[in-house]
């Protein structure tokens, strides 16, 4: 009976410490998988600080940039008052041109008029000089009028150029010779950097493509811009099969649809 109770009381035992040894290993188990989530909190709030920073500077930079559009819009009102100016001016040098001409043409029938006259030589000889004068001045008039035609031109490509900008910004297109690079990409949250920002002519809000070997892998949502480099979202349906986003990537304005 005695050995009974004594066999009884050493499996006891040795239930006891192997309970007492998966807890303890159980125990561990928890101890390492806090340690685990306490990493990952720090490391997901270095990240979350990182990313609230940059959005705030974002911000401040879209600030700037919207300021820099209406700086824009001014420059081009004032192109557009300028050429006004200079269309004024070519009509009334070409008022002047005709009224020269006007002149010339009376000039030489008077002359045709007078023949050979030799009482007349003192009149026809100032009637020549006054000729040859006229004749001086139509040509300062057109070299005149072509400048200012070839000023017109010039202020006109300008406006045209200024117009066609500030139509795309005003969009939410990009402009369509943008040609930049994929700086860094961010997978875990689905965004990536693009050197060239609102100096290059990236646009917030625009669609750009991920170009490699001539073909599109890729679209991107412009999230923001600053002036030399810019955020977008990765458009995951547009993403092709098998194909990764990565640093170096050519980066291009996406086509606009076909009318």
């Amino acid at each position: 009976m005695a050995n009974t109770f004594g066999i009884l009381a050493v499996l006891v035992l040795l239930f006891s410490a192997f309970v007492a040894n998966k807890n303890k290993e159980e125990h561990q188990k928890q101890l390492d998988n806090i340690a685990t989530q306490e990493r990952n909190l720090e490391r997901n709030t270095k990240t979350f600080t990182t990313l609230l920073d940059d959005t705030t500077a974002l911000n401040d930079e879209t600030t700037t940039t919207n300021s820099e559009r209406d700086d824009f819009q001014g420059q081009l009102n004032t192109q557009n008052d300028k050429n006004a100016a200079i269309e004024k001016t070519i009509a009334e040098k070409e008022a002047e041109l005709n009224q020269v001409k006007a002149r010339v043409t009376d000039a030489q029938d008077k002359l045709k008029e007078l023949g050979d006259l030799r009482s007349l030589a003192d009149k026809i000889k100032a009637l020549n000089a006054n000729v040859a004068q006229l004749e001086d001045d139509l040509q300062q008039l057109e070299a005149q009028n072509s400048q200012l035609r070839d000023q017109k031109q010039s202020t006109a490509d300008r406006s045209a150029a200024l117009s066609k900008e500030l139509s795309d910004r005003n969009s939410g297109r990009s402009r369509p010779d943008l040609d930049t690079t994929v700086v860094s990409v961010s997978s875990s949250l689905g965004f990536v950097t693009v050197a060239g920002g609102d100096n290059a002519g990236v646009v917030s809000g625009s669609t750009l493509e991920v170009k490699r070997g001539g073909e599109t892998i890729a679209k991107l949502k412009v999230t923001g811009v600053s002036a030399n480099s810019a955020t977008a979202d990765i458009i995951a349906s547009s993403v092709a099969a098998g194909e990764t986003i990565a640093a170096g990537d050519r980066v291009v304005a996406a086509a606009e649809a076909a009318n």
